[in-house]
């Protein structure tokens, strides 16, 4: 993980509200490139129902359903402005080492739920962005908007969050064969190994080896294994079919 703590209700609050400015100034039927079949109304209704969900979690702490939201009569912007002052103040008023329930199969803690938003909102801030650009500059948008800290500590969560979740899913093991990943610009590492079948890959901070390295800056790293980035930003030490067929399985949802 990065060096330093990061403050995720600071960065979450700062996130969201970078997201509320562009769906104030965005066209609301726009369609959002990596989630085919959305715009950017689906966009937030996505976002604001998932944050609406995760305050009641911290709130309640245990598993709730997912509001089911039709429709708003305010603006986009603001309702989802709203819901992000709902969820920042429930992360504000739970302590993050209070057990609460969450998702995927690691440490059933509050603290789960303020780096998980803030990683979800950076995401679709990206998709935001490039929902609003020509399709030439896709592919290269959004980079400039994730703290390359950040981007860093999410491609740890991707690591120690979504791979467990994705095999618990049964979704084929992105994993197959050793190899290390670094951000050029933090110096973080990281080494995945297969262990046995149907367990999470071992993860080692601190080291990237394998029998191929990717490399790239953290933004660059996060966004690809996202899928809002193609994997030919990244450069590669050692064997490329590993690469690739790392880069190309599925490791978040």
């Amino acid at each position: 993980m990065p060096d330093g703590p990061i403050d995720y209700p600071a960065e979450f609050e700062r996130t969201a509200a970078e997201l509320a400015a562009v769906l104030d100034q965005a066209d609301p039927a726009s369609e959002v490139p990596a989630c085919p079949g959305w715009t950017l109304a689906d966009l937030a209704l996505h976002l604001g129902s998932g944050q609406r969900w995760a305050a009641s979690i911290l709130l309640s702490g245990t598993s709730q359903r997912v509001p089911e939201v039709l429709r708003t009569t305010i603006s986009w912007s603001d309702w989802y402005a709203g819901t992000t002052a709902a969820l920042a103040a429930a992360i504000r008023a739970v302590d993050p080492d209070e057990p609460c329930w969450n998702f995927a199969p690691v440490a059933q803690y509050a603290g789960f739920w303020s780096r998980r938003r803030v990683h979800e909102t950076a995401i679709h801030l990206v998709d935001a962005i490039q929902a609003g650009v020509t399709p030439d500059r896709q592919a290269a948008s959004g980079l400039a908007v994730v703290p390359a800290t950040l981007a860093a500590d999410g491609v740890d969560e991707v690591f120690g969050v979504f791979l467990p979740r994705m095999l618990a899913r049964r979704v084929a093991p992105a994993v197959t064969r050793q190899i290390g990943v670094r951000a050029t610009d933090t110096g973080d590492e990281w080494t995945l190994t297969p262990v046995s079948e149907g367990d999470p890959p071992r993860l080692d901070r601190g080291s990237a080896a394998g029998e191929a390295v990717i490399s790239g800056t953290a933004a660059e790293l996060d966004l690809c294994l996202w899928k809002r980035l193609p994997g030919s930003v990244l450069t590669v030490e050692g064997d490329q079919a590993v690469a690739s067929a790392f880069l190309a399985g599925r490791a978040t949802p």
